[in-house]
């Protein structure tokens, strides 16, 4: 089942989150413990305004209802307001050290921050299912465009997105990787709606 995130599942949501950032290599992760770190995102998950609140969040549960997968997405006119505030809340918890995050997206896109499934869960077509249902949220929000990053040398994720009509608009450099901006259009003005 695919559901909004609540504040409840933000435990399993930070361990999904920290997984995602242990695959960017973010410098952090190095530099204090992991249950430090997913505590402060835990708590950025229980808040309501930031890049990572439950808000912002769809979950894939499993059978005894836990987030066993998620998408995070959100308007990209905001993302600048919405890292500043992770950033406080991340900066109140633990974090002593600068975390700078390269823009994203643009305004006028519908933004899909992340997209995991735990690993246990993996190879059911789960993250498919979340990133239709990411689509549908953004299309129901009036947005005609969705956006997504793919790391470069990430050939099979950009084979999947190729497959479900996202198109490369360009390139970014988050972390030090290489990335792929990729849109898809949906809704009114696309060749779908």
């Amino acid at each position: 089942m695919i559901r909004p995130a609540t504040t409840e599942d933000s435990h399993h949501i930070a361990k999904l989150i920290y997984e995602i950032w242990e695959g960017m290599e973010l410098p952090l992760l190095r530099a204090y413990p992991k249950a430090t770190v997913q505590t402060g995102l835990s708590l950025a998950v229980s808040d309501s305004f930031n890049k990572f609140s439950h808000r912002n969040i769809l979950v894939k549960a499993d059978e005894e209802g836990r987030a066993v997968g998620i998408v995070i997405c959100y308007d990209g006119a905001a993302e600048s307001e919405l890292h500043e505030r992770l950033l406080a809340i991340l900066h109140a918890s633990f974090l002593d050290m600068p975390l700078e995050m390269e823009q994203e997206t643009q305004p006028g896109e519908w933004y899909i921050d992340a997209l995991c499934v735990d690993q246990e869960f993996r190879g059911m077509g789960w993250g498919t299912q979340l990133l239709a249902a990411a689509e549908q949220w953004g299309a129901g929000q009036g947005h005609s465009r969705i956006s997504l990053n793919v790391e470069r040398d990430n050939g099979g994720a950009r084979r999947l997105y190729e497959s479900l009509g996202y198109e490369e608009t360009g390139g970014l450099t988050l972390v030090g990787h290489e990335y792929a901006h990729m849109i898809k259009k949906v809704g009114k003005g696309s060749s779908e709606g």
